[in-house]
């Protein structure tokens, strides 16, 4: 048998160790029904996990980029939004006349508006999205939490300087 065929047959044994053993059936009992000894089941165990584990590293790392891509696209869009909110606007208003002089009478107002806020929001929710899924907003939080710990300390430090008198603080 050459190495090719040999390669072949450890690609399949190793398939039927997987479903075997995704099956829930002992080292032992995979290796007792496809005649070989426990250590190949051992050893081929560890090769298939090591290739799960790869394989879902992949998969993970493809979901994270085409979920960046939808948040990117989703934050184009509201970038795009909000430039066109912030255009310049003709309002043309016509009314009718009645009376000594009827007629149509027409007026066109120009009109630049400040921009429609919900859109920058679009782009903050975007900004936001893509830290939780980058993994920066729990050193965020850290930071925040630290920061509350720190004057809670201060308020309990001040409070313990209001009942000791004899300790006091030094501002630089």
């Amino acid at each position: 048998m050459n190495r090719a065929q040999q390669r072949i047959t450890v690609e399949q044994r190793r398939q039927q160790v997987a479903v075997m053993y995704l099956h829930g059936q002992f080292q032992s009992t995979i290796a007792r029904e496809l005649g070989i000894s426990q250590q190949s089941v051992s050893v081929d165990l560890k090769r298939l996990r090591k290739e799960w584990l790869a394989s879902a590293v992949r998969d993970f790392d493809e979901a994270k980029s085409v979920e960046l891509a939808k948040i990117d696209e989703l934050e184009r869009t509201y970038w795009t939004g909000w430039e066109n909110s912030l255009k310049q606007r003709e309002i043309t208003v016509s009314k009718r006349r009645t009376g000594k002089t009827p007629g149509d009478e027409a007026s066109v107002r120009r009109e630049t508006p400040m921009g429609d806020a919900r859109f920058l929001d679009g782009v903050l929710r975007c900004i936001t999205l893509r830290c939780d899924l980058l993994g920066f907003s729990t050193s965020t939080e850290a930071v925040k939490s630290l920061g509350n710990s720190l004057a809670g300390l201060l308020v309990q430090a001040e409070a313990q300087v209001a009942v000791s008198p004899s300790v006091s603080f030094v501002e630089a």
